[in-house]
């Protein structure tokens, strides 16, 4: 298309010699055009939109307008046998002034004209300096037209923006040929190929990508999209089964034989760069156009409906203009035209302003749109559509029992049945529960519900055809609510020596609560309180006897059509009111993983109950029944070291199968820490630095000096805070003292002390020091004497590694870095503070 016949010589015609030498063997599948093959096709062609004809049949065409201009030497690919052949030509501003009546009466039948295209170096757009005069020329001349653009995209966003531009230059004019992307690599003399897009060096699947870009692009604005290449960059650089399986294909090929000999499916040949063309003043590029009626489009479907809509969808058929979609019409008894979707890639369409709840007939076909007339292709097979009746009316909800709700509606007469749903609140979403096979059944009650429950419901009816089943309109959502049933879940919550609380679950839908007890005197339910609101559910009955046994029951109470109701008692329970609780309770022993504690004796008492308080809970968890009132000491074991624990006992009392508790005893206390781990010495000048690992939770630590012939320790120190795991001591004679430590926790203002740690092991543990002065120099030796190293600033951390007395000063060896090199020096204690 660009005038650079080399570059077309090196891309089309070596490859085709090449090419044409093999076909030359016998089994050569290609055919010789007669005269009578190649002329205007679809001339004068009689069509019926109300019924389907083969557009390739005997008779189809005349001959009158045959192009003599294509001789019978040139032979076609083997896949146009019983196609029908019309040429044509692509022009540019290289061109120059066309006149288009003599194109026109000269036997060309269609044009490709150049809008524009992408500079190879810089990127950047141009336009065609002659496409809008030619645009106008040829459509006006009666030529069938399609566009084309230079392009050098190399990826999808600069196809699409190449597409985009396109459609931007050609808007107004009566487009009926492809969109063309001129996919072709650029060439300069003395250079050879060259540009951004052969630059690029795309893979096959890239290039693919980038193709299938553009054309998808130019399908989405309602044209056809097409690729243009010569024959070795369809062979060598895309995967064409890719592209012509969903879009055209226009091959490049000039060779010295005439042949077409691309087997790749593609509907053009651009067979020749040096034309003569009446009313084209230069040499132009020649092109056959293979056409065949359009195949009928596959899976014509119903895709949607509405109460006065139709959505059909179909598979695409590459190239054709558009489709036609017709109607079965009854009172006409045939099929007529409803409306096209125009583009190959159109393939939906809306029928609207039906009637509602009622059956059509469709078929679809493609079709192209040549200058003269559309030529229509193969109906599909028949598409029946429901269009969905109405929203069902009247659709209502009432409670029945507390365990059953009845639906009614109006009926609809015209559907098969009605499919009602229910809200399964755990997935939000409706489900149906029920398909009701009659359209004139109008009441639903749905059973086995739960009491005083919210339930919402929605409704569908159905319409049951020949080709599956049409669902309606879903109605919108009716709630109802069961009646409120017996209180349930009616259980002691805890008992004292002078009360008993008890609880039960939350009903749904009702105003309070009544709580009875048995008076045995008169053998009758007495009421005792009214629990006012649906979510009060404890009640805690005062001033009884000790160790005593009541009996309870309760009942809800709502308020429905202006009425006040009422459940039935709900099962009732007994308990005893609890004996005395424990006078004290007191620790025993500790260690840092369990506490032993024990309790006051409860004569009256069956025997004890031992709680720990949960913090996640907020309440106190039962760790062990004790059923003597003998056994009054309990063992917490598996517990956190450091740790404050709350631990409570209840004397309890059960007889006759019925039991009662008394009030709380409480004990607040704490395990020990753990002991300190890891522990390590080393010296530091005079000095001796013992750290080890800190201990969670520890409010501090007591340092020890051990004397090993005596095994006496003695109370050196008392470190505050977790993190003070660091004593700084005088030196000591290591064969006879050292030093070890205990961690200590104070908690309500009592101190517990962890076990001792193990003796101290020689080692270099990690201290680190901050310099507390500015400049503070770094020497090679522990005294002044020894030559400056660098210098430190003040808040800089340094590992101290060791020590060193000298001079009655004492010196640390200290580690830092300076930039990735490690440094060791010495630097005056003093001016050091440990961590």
């Amino acid at each position: 298309m660009i005038r650079k016949k080399l570059i077309r010589t090196i891309l089309g015609g070596a490859l085709s010699v090449a090419i044409l030498a093999a076909m030359a063997a016998p089994n050569n599948t290609s055919y010789a055009a007669t005269g009578t093959d190649i002329q205007p096709a679809f001339a004068d062609i009689q069509q019926s939109i109300d019924t389907t004809q083969d557009f390739i049949s005997s008779g189809s065409f005349n001959t009158q307008g045959a192009l003599p201009v294509s001789p019978s030497n040139y032979t076609h690919a083997a896949q146009f046998k019983g196609y029908k052949i019309q040429k044509g030509i692509d022009v540019s501003e290289w061109n120059g002034s066309i006149n288009w009546k003599k194109v026109k009466a000269s036997g060309i039948t269609f044009a490709f004209i150049r809008v524009g295209g992408r500079y190879y170096g810089s990127g950047k757009f141009y336009v065609d300096a002659n496409y809008r005069e030619n645009l106008k020329g040829a459509i006006a001349a009666g030529l069938d037209v399609g566009v084309y653009f230079y392009s050098q995209a190399i990826n999808s966003s600069e196809a699409k923006a190449e597409a985009a531009y396109t459609m931007n230059l050609i808007s107004g004019y009566n487009i009926n040929l492809p969109i063309v992307m001129d996919y072709e690599y650029a060439w300069e003399e003395g250079v050879g190929i060259t540009g951004r897009l052969y630059n690029a060096n795309l893979s096959k699947s890239a290039a693919t990508t980038v193709i299938n870009s553009f054309c998808s692009a130019v399908e989405i604005r309602g044209y056809v999209g097409m690729l243009y290449a010569s024959k070795s960059v369809i062979t060598d650089d895309m995967n064409i089964s890719n592209i012509n399986n969903k879009y055209p294909v226009w091959s490049a090929l000039y060779s010295d034989s005439d042949t077409d000999s691309l087997t790749a499916k593609h509907s053009y040949w651009q067979y020749s760069e040096d034309g003569t063309v009446a009313g084209i003043g230069r040499a132009t590029d020649m092109n056959f156009r293979y056409i065949t009626t359009p195949a009928a489009p596959a899976s014509l479907v119903q895709q949607t409906s509405t109460d006065s809509s139709i959505t059909l969808t179909w598979n695409k058929i590459p190239e054709v203009y558009g489709y036609q979609i017709v109607r079965y019409d009854e009172s006409q008894n045939k099929y007529v035209a409803v409306g096209t979707a125009k583009g190959a890639s159109t393939v939906t369409f809306t029928d609207k302003n039906l009637q509602d709840g009622k059956k059509y007939t469709y078929k679809v076909r493609g079709y192209y749109k040549l200058n003269s007339r559309n030529v229509y292709g193969t109906y599909t097979d028949t598409c029946t559509g429901i269009t969905i009746a109405d929203n069902i009316e009247n659709f209502k909800v009432a409670a029945t029992s507390a365990s059953a709700i009845r639906l009614s509606w109006s009926p609809i007469t015209a559907a098969t049945g009605y499919r009602i749903y229910r809200l399964n609140p755990s997935t939000g979403k409706y489900e149906a529960i029920t398909t009701l096979t009659s359209s004139t059944t109008t009441t639903y009650t749905d059973k086995d519900l739960n009491a005083g429950a919210d339930y919402s419901y929605k409704i569908r009816a159905y319409t049951t055809t020949e080709s599956g089943t049409i669902l309606h309109v879903v109605s919108n959502a009716v709630t109802g609510t069961t009646n409120p049933g017996l209180v349930s879940g009616l259980k002691v919550r805890i008992s004292t020596s002078n009360s008993i609380s008890i609880k039960w679950n939350q009903e749904n839908n009702v105003n309070g609560y009544l709580v009875y007890t048995w008076d045995k005197d008169t053998a009758t339910w007495t009421k005792i309180a009214n629990v006012k609101g649906g979510d009060q559910t404890v009640y805690t009955h005062t001033g009884l006897k000790s160790a005593t046994q009541y009996s309870y029951s309760v009942r809800a109470y709502y308020k429905k059509d202006g009425v006040m109701r009422y459940t039935d008692l709900c099962s009732a329970i007994s308990a005893y009111s609890g004996p005395a609780a424990p006078a004290k309770i007191i620790t025993k022993s500790r260690s840092d993983k369990s506490i032993s504690f024990a309790w006051s004796k409860v004569p009256a008492a069956t025997g004890y109950l031992v709680y720990r308080y949960d913090s996640s809970s907020r309440s106190y968890i039962l760790l062990s029944k004790i059923t003597d009132n003998t056994t009054c000491t309990y063992t917490a074991n598996n517990l956190k070291s450091t740790t404050s624990y709350a631990f409570a006992v209840r004397a309890y009392i059960k007889k006759d199968g019925v039991s009662g508790g008394s009030a709380y005893t409480v004990l607040k206390t704490a395990t020990t820490p753990a002991t300190p781990s890891a522990i390590k010495y080393m010296p530091l000048g005079g000095y001796r630095c013992t750290k080890w690992t800190p201990v969670k939770g520890a409010s501090g630590y007591v340092v020890y000096k051990y004397d090993k012939r005596a095994k006496k320790y003695t109370a050196v120190k008392k470190l505050t805070g977790e993190s003070s795991n660091i004593y700084i001591g005088a030196a000591v004679d290591a064969r006879y003292y050292t030093y070890t430590v205990r961690a200590y926790l104070t908690y309500n203002k009592k101190t517990y002390y962890g076990e001792m740690s193990s003796l101290p092991v020689s080692g270099t543990p990690v201290v680190i020091g901050t310099v507390n002065d500015y400049a503070v120099r770094v020497r090679r030796g522990p005294s002044t004497n020894y030559g400056i190293i660098t210098e430190l600033y003040k808040g800089r951390k340094v590992y101290v590694v060791g020590g060193a007395k000298k001079n009655g000063e004492t010196w640390y060896k200290i580690s830092f870095k300076i930039g990735s090199k490690t440094v060791t020096g010495y630097m005056r204690s003093d001016f050091i503070k440990i961590q």
